[in-house]
This record gives structure tokens, C-alpha cells and sequence, in this order.
């Protein structure tokens, strides 16, 4: 099986389950942005619930 073939089904079953693949960075004030940034500077190894929760809430 091909990349792009694997592209396009991975494409096709997050359209059919109502999520889309970002091409690009998430906006910066979103929680996903937060734990990126965190993450960056403290290792992903590091993240925990507590930080997930805190992006959530804006805190992070």
C-alpha cells in the first residue's frame, strides 16, 4: 500500500467520524497549542492529566 493511499484513508475515515487532519499549527490559544508549548520546553515525557486539564482551563 502506497503513502498517499494510506493519506487518503486516513483522510477519508476522520471525514466519516466528523474530524479533519490539520495541515497546519494549532491557533495559539487553543489547548492543544498550550501542551505543544509545554511540552517543547519540558519534554513530552513530562505531561501528565493535571497539564491536559490545565490547557483546558486556559492555565497552562
Amino acid at each position: 500500500m502506497s503513502k498517499d493511499h494510506t493519506d487518503d484513508d486516513l483522510k477519508f475515515a476522520l471525514q466519516v467520524t466528523g474530524f479533519e487532519l490539520a495541515t497546519e499549527p494549532p491557533a495559539p490559544d487553543t489547548p492543544l497549542a498550550r501542551i505543544l508549548t509545554y511540552a517543547a520546553e519540558h519534554g513530552y515525557q513530562s505531561l501528565t492529566d493535571k497539564h491536559f486539564d490545565l490547557a483546558k482551563l486556559g492555565l497552562l
